[in-house]
């Protein structure tokens, strides 16, 4: 979710960027200017509408109705999840400003609210159920037949969001997997089938949990952190986006709809869970990428960016003190790119 240090250095992450529009810009040759297909996805997550006591994990209705209408711009391909899942597998290329909505945690607002607005945009869009919550009538949440009769709408596709939505990584193997169990069971009783993509409650991952969701036929799994998404991406720690109330006006929007993922590989550490701490964050940027000398990479506990060497042509090490907190944080590492285009690439950590 959000906490204090990460809207403080959101804040200044977001007005170096925007600000950035107006200083100069690497040039790129018409061939480069030109969209075509590319290896690069944007995952949208939301979580409430309209509900004003939450403004921490709710939209307004008045700012989902601007998203909606700026993605109904010609310029945008807003396409099911499972595409980009599909294309990011198997290495093919998509459209540019491809975009996936999902929301999490199947609160009641989404029927009320939700729903009906992307129905009426024609967007497909896929709710992550944690199937507790749901089971116990809790009434904040929908109801098994509320999502019944959300499922066989064609726009619409359910999620895995786990049984509980406690934080699986800190769980035991055993205990994760009874989790997880719980929830395809309740799946298969209630809708018929279980869902073969995965949210991780709290974006928290672990390499044993996408080992456990291999093992239970699982194709993909996504966090909540924000960069693009390419074919470089773990498929079991997919990124998306998070809107909420301070996080949603049009500026900060139009910026991430029109990210491009940065395809980067080799990235170190390789696993989010954090032992060595500060942590040595490196990456390698495909070569035909230009530009690199203007990245720059921001903590979410910094309050500034951290130091970048660049290593050969397009090897990125990057480096800060103090230490990161515990609990939740990540790094945004931003660039211009073509056609007045940012390529975003994130990275999440875990301290515990």
């Amino acid at each position: 979710m959000f906490n204090l240090a990460s809207r403080r250095i959101s804040f200044i992450f977001y007005m170096v960027i925007i600000m950035a529009f107006s200083f100069a810009i690497p040039e790129f040759s018409k061939a480069e200017q030109t969209e075509q297909a590319e290896d690069s996805a944007i995952i949208l997550m939301y979580h409430r509408f309209g509900e004003e006591k939450f403004p921490t994990t709710n939209i307004t209705l008045q700012q989902f109705d601007a998203h909606l209408a700026e993605l109904k711009k010609e310029k945008y391909n807003i396409v099911p999840l499972d595409d980009i899942v599909t294309a990011l597998k198997n290495k093919v290329k998509l459209p540019p400003r491809t975009i996936a909505i999902t929301i999490d945690d199947a609160y009641l607002s989404i029927f009320h609210h939700a729903w009906p607005k992307l129905k009426a945009a024609n967007f497909p869009f896929t709710i992550f159920v944690s199937t507790k919550p749901v089971s116990q009538n809790n009434a904040n949440y929908m109801t098994w037949q509320q999502l019944r009769d959300m499922a066989s709408d064609p726009l619409v596709s359910i999620g895995h969001h786990g049984h509980t939505h406690d934080p699986l990584s800190y769980m035991t193997k055993e205990q994760a997997k009874k989790d997880i169990a719980t929830a395809t069971a309740i799946y298969e009783k209630e809708l018929g089938s279980f869902p073969d993509i995965f949210a991780y409650p709290y974006g928290e991952f672990s390499p044993m949990l996408e080992n456990i969701l291999k093992e239970m036929h699982i194709k993909a799994a996504f966090g909540q952190f924000s960069s693009g998404a390419s074919s470089h991406s773990n498929l079991f720690g997919l990124p998306r986006f998070a809107l909420n109330e301070k996080y949603s006006n049009m500026d900060r929007f139009r910026l991430i709809a029109n990210a491009r993922a940065l395809p980067a590989y080799d990235i170190l550490p390789i696993s989010p869970v954090i032992k060595e701490n500060p942590p040595q964050i490196g990456f390698t940027v495909e070569r035909n990428i230009r530009g690199l000398s203007a990245m720059s990479c921001y903590p979410s506990h910094l309050g500034k960016a951290a130091n970048i060497t660049r290593i050969g042509k397009n090897r990125i090490e990057v480096r800060f003190d103090p230490p990161l907190p515990k609990g939740r944080s990540r790094i945004n590492c931003t660039m211009p790119g073509p056609d007045k285009r940012w390529y975003w690439f994130g990275l999440p950590f875990f301290v515990k």
